[in-house]
């Protein structure tokens, strides 16, 4: 976020040119200042979110395993039976047998449902509601998604990263012709400026792929649809119809697991889905080789209707199956994420150094008045 064009000799019309862009960078800039400081911020942060949920935790990843764990059909009992009721939607499967069961909720209550995210030892039943106490990592992840505002932050994170997007497209039209001697400046004479410049050089893509990836977690059921009715054709697999039979009787659970296990060895099973619904189907996600895989199954007679490997169809399912692991690098070494952290950190840099810039010529100007 410069705060003024270098003197570098142009012809008048080109530095007429570059002004309108200096402004607009400028401008835009400052007009999301803030959200953007603390959504990079933020997302520097999260590369180490599952540490930090684990450090602050640490009783939920500790059990003591004694006697027997309780059947995947008991542990949605447990939950079933809980008060205020609780409706499992998506059961996460622990990967290590001193581990609890994390479900995300619905919590079914006479003043109205809410979500809540609920965890379960398998040895004693008992449950732990995440919104019990203080969680710095759910802080985290609130303030880079919502801004601790809700809906109305989560509007404001998305409109945020588009500004970004835009900004950092301004800034390396401004510099990126001048790069070499933006780098150079900055490592003779190294002023706020300089490096303000030149940092932006080396983080702006990465700052833009980040925004644009982030804008569609929020606005992806209005992106999606719109990129597919360009493509042409959907771009998920359809849904197997459910019939279901007069006695309305659902195979069990703790049975479906076991057949996954049977025919699909050396694949680990990281969650269910236990269709609330008598017309939902059971899904069943995998883990294979950091491949995350996806089993429809036929809750009345155990069948496999669909194997999903995530792949979509066309370019568009190509962009939905990729735009989450592009904004976080998430399946990749903890080395390339700590580069990518750092890379979200630097835009918040970039805030704070371009508001010292405005900051302090403004001051030098007013000086002069």
């Amino acid at each position: 976020m410069d705060n003024s064009p270098q003197t570098i000799p142009t012809s008048g019309d080109n530095r007429r040119k570059r002004s309108i862009w200096f402004h607009l960078h400028f401008w835009i800039g400052w007009i999301a200042a803030a959200p953007i400081a603390l959504v990079c911020l933020t997302g520097a942060l999260l590369i180490f979110e599952q540490d930090i949920f684990r450090w602050e935790h640490k009783a939920l990843f500790q059990l003591d395993e004694t006697g027997t764990p309780l059947s995947i059909e008991q542990i949605l009992e447990s939950y079933r039976s809980a008060e205020p009721r609780l409706r499992v939607n998506h059961l996460s499967i622990p990967e290590a047998p001193n581990h609890s069961y994390s479900a995300f909720c619905t919590e079914i209550d006479s003043e109205g449902d809410r979500g809540a995210r609920v965890f379960l030892n398998p040895y004693t039943g008992e449950l732990t509601w995440m919104s019990e106490g203080v969680s710095i990592s759910h802080l985290l992840i609130d303030i880079h998604r919502h801004l601790v505002a809700g809906k109305t932050g989560q509007m404001v994170v998305a409109i945020s990263s588009v500004v970004l997007a835009i900004t950092g497209v301004i800034g390396l039209v401004l510099w990126w012709p001048r790069r070499g001697r933006t780098f150079i400046r900055a490592w003779q004479r190294g002023q706020a400026i300089d490096w303000h410049n030149a940092l932006g050089l080396v983080i702006l893509i990465p700052l833009i792929v980040m925004a644009v990836t982030g804008v569609a977690f929020t606005w992806g059921r209005q992106i999606w649809p719109m990129l597919e009715s360009l493509q042409g054709a959907s771009s998920l697999p359809a849904n197997p119809v459910i019939t279901v039979p007069v006695t309305g009787e659902k195979v069990s659970l703790d049975a479906v697991v076991e057949s996954i296990r049977a025919n699909h060895p050396g694949q680990r099973i990281t969650g269910l889905q236990p269709g609330n619904r008598n017309d939902h189907p059971y899904k069943a996600f995998l883990d294979a080789d950091g491949k995350n895989l996806q089993l429809t199954i036929d809750p009345y007679t155990g069948e496999e209707r669909s194997f999903y490997d995530g792949s979509g169809t066309g370019p568009v399912g190509l962009m939905r199956k990729n735009f989450g692991r592009i904004h976080t690098l998430g399946p990749y070494p903890l080395f390339v994420r700590i580069i990518w952290g750092l890379m979200s950190l630097g835009g918040t840099v970039l805030v704070v150094t371009g508001i010292w810039i405005s900051v302090k010529r403004w001051g030098l100007l007013k000086g002069r008045i």
